[in-house]
């Protein structure tokens, strides 16, 4: 019997197929849809560029000239002029957490000082009287020093209510007094991963200060505070659905459920689906963050053999194996230059890690490891050769997420070992964080190793787009063209604010082409949802997944890309988003 990975790849394949073998014999005016007269561009390396594309059910049909397109046009088939607007296959998200939307829909915290931040709290706070909870997303590190925020001026505001206020990034929470003692977190509680996941204390009395750090410790805290329910994340997570419709997104990958159990997160999606609610396709993960977890493969696996329909499955492991910059916790080959002989720690034993990794490449599973440090992402190299040496002939697919800090030596390893580079541009701006950062991995390395997306892509590597929302450095954005714009101009974006201390992010090399840009957000994303056969391209027999925006972005000055509109888009030939 095939391996069920090989299973599902094979009946994946022969869907495609049948598609392609039953477009030519499609009658004419079977066609649902004729776009023409359009710049279409198709990601696609034999056939780049079109007039027009005809789509009849779920699938594309045509790709070609206006006049060829004329066979398929029918008494029901529904021509849209493009009159010279941009066509592309719909985008695809290689790393976002659809099911935080309840937790960014709390006081919006992205202000460049502290009391405009409590003002926002403080009105939040007034008009949810009953929530159990006051919450909060979107904190800047830049407001703090680097022992981070503390509860003092929470519990002026709030001495009564529990607050747990989500920093920009996710990987920590500033909460009060009163949520810490609902959470039973005093000076005598042990931190939940020593050295890594940690409650910050006062050098004097070690006592909690507040500032929650990284997702153990997070998640125990949240844990106490009567969390929203599964059923309440998931509502929110369907008001967030349509929204990355209108950015133009038709595939996600969710790069980790945490904050309820996972069955419940995808049974939610599968519900949509039942429901014909579900505007993308989801392709999931297991999130390992939990150094005590037993197994996490088996986990990954069982969650693989529960979810596999149409628009919803499970198809990978998410590894978190080092945290970020701002915490300290992203695992550096050079010592921090504001801490002096201390390289920071993984969450996860490496030894595990590379246990898991074997493993999973032995029963064909996916890896999407979060590696923000050099040091994490070199090791992380060496784990997956390690496993590819083994298991040659596996089917495993292995993503290293984030990728921000690259070293030379290892730019060329991506192409070598088959492993997709996974970034977020967003959070390429100059901008007050990326200050910060500087302060805190120094110069040399900032200017040498920060997201080096152009040195991997020439070297041959492949790039993926994903915005990791609600995550983020400075501002929090879900949109594709805000993500492509940035990768272009490493530029702040106008419409987030914020001073520009420098015109362009260093290194400026690391700016890449548009034509780079889009494949890394259609068909090399695609890849790393195991989709690419499917999606990512316009092609005769592939789904049709589009977008259609106002502009050619090939005729308009890069600076202009994030305020182009979308105007249509379309995931299995079906219109899930059509501008007024």
């Amino acid at each position: 019997m095939k391996p069920f990975r090989a299973l599902v790849t094979s009946v994946t394949l022969f869907a495609a197929m049948v598609g392609m073998l039953a477009a030519p014999a499609l009658a004419a005016d079977q066609a649902d849809y004729v776009f023409k007269n359009g710049a279409i561009y198709t990601i696609d390396a034999k056939n780049p560029t079109a007039q027009a594309i005809a789509i009849t059910g779920k699938y594309i049909t045509y790709v070609g000239t206006n006049d060829g397109v004329a066979q398929f046009v029918g008494s029901k088939t529904q021509i849209i002029d493009l009159k010279g607007e941009m066509l592309l296959p719909g985008f695809v998200e290689s790393h976002i957490h659809p099911m935080l939307a309840l937790f960014a829909g709390g006081a919006d915290l992205q202000y460049d000082s502290v009391e405009e931040v409590l003002a926002s709290v403080k009105k939040w706070a007034a008009a949810n009287p009953g929530a159990p909870v006051i919450l909060g997303f979107g904190w800047r590190y830049t407001l703090f020093p680097t022992t981070g925020p503390t509860k003092a001026d929470l519990d002026k505001l709030f001495p009564d209510r529990p607050v747990f206020l989500m920093a920009i990034d996710c990987h920590s929470a500033w909460i009060n007094s009163k949520a810490l003692d609902m959470a039973g977190v005093n000076a005598k509680t042990p931190d939940p991963v020593p050295g890594f996941s940690i409650y910050q204390r006062d050098p004097q009395t070690g006592e909690p200060t507040g500032w929650v750090v990284e997702g153990p410790a997070e998640q125990a805290v949240m844990a106490k505070l009567k969390p929203p329910t599964p059923e309440a994340q998931i509502a929110a997570m369907a008001d967030l659905l349509p929204n990355l419709s209108s950015a133009g997104i038709t595939a996600v990958f969710d790069a980790g459920i945490a904050t309820m159990p996972m069955d419940a997160g995808y049974a939610g999606y599968q519900q949509l689906e039942k429901e014909n609610k579900l505007p993308v396709r989801v392709v999931g993960s297991f999130i390992w963050l939990n150094p005590k977890t037993e197994d996490p493969v088996s986990k990954a696996l069982a969650l693989r053999r529960t979810y596999h329909s149409q628009l919803v499955q499970v198809r990978a492991l998410k590894i978190i194996f080092d945290g970020g910059e701002a915490q300290h916790t992203a695992v550096m080959l050079k010592p921090y230059y504001d801490r002096p002989g201390f390289n920071g720690d993984y969450l996860l034993d490496p030894k595990l890690v590379e246990a898991a990794v074997l493993k999973a490449q032995e029963n064909g599973l996916d890896t999407h490891c979060h590696c923000y440090g050099d040091a994490a992402i070199r090791k992380y190299l060496d784990i997956v050769a390690e496993a590819e040496k083994q298991y040659p002939n596996s089917p495993s697919r292995h993503t290293i997420a984030h990728s921000l800090l690259i070293t030379d030596q290892d730019v060329p390893r991506f192409k070598e070992l088959n492993v997709t580079m996974q970034t977020s541009p967003q959070w390429i701006t100059p901008d007050p964080y990326s200050e910060k950062v500087t302060q805190i991995l120094g110069n040399e390395v900032v200017n040498t190793e920060w997201a080096r997306m152009n040195s991997v892509s020439k070297a041959g590597g492949r790039l993926a787009f994903g915005s990791d929302w609600p995550a983020a450095g400075y501002f929090s954005s879900y949109k594709p063209l805000d993500a492509i714009q940035v990768a272009l101009t490493r530029a702040m974006l106008p419409q987030y604010g914020g001073k520009a201390f420098t015109p362009i992010m260093s290194p400026e090399n690391e700016r890449i082409t548009l034509d780079q840009a889009l494949k890394a957000y259609t068909l090399d994303s695609a890849y790393v949802l195991d989709l690419e056969k499917l999606i990512g391209s316009l092609e005769t027999g592939k789904l049709a997944d589009i977008v259609v925006l106002e502009k050619d972005l090939h005729n308009i000055p890069p600076s202009d890309i994030s305020t182009t509109k979308v105007k249509l888009t379309m995931m299995n030939g079906t219109v899930t988003y059509r501008a007024d």
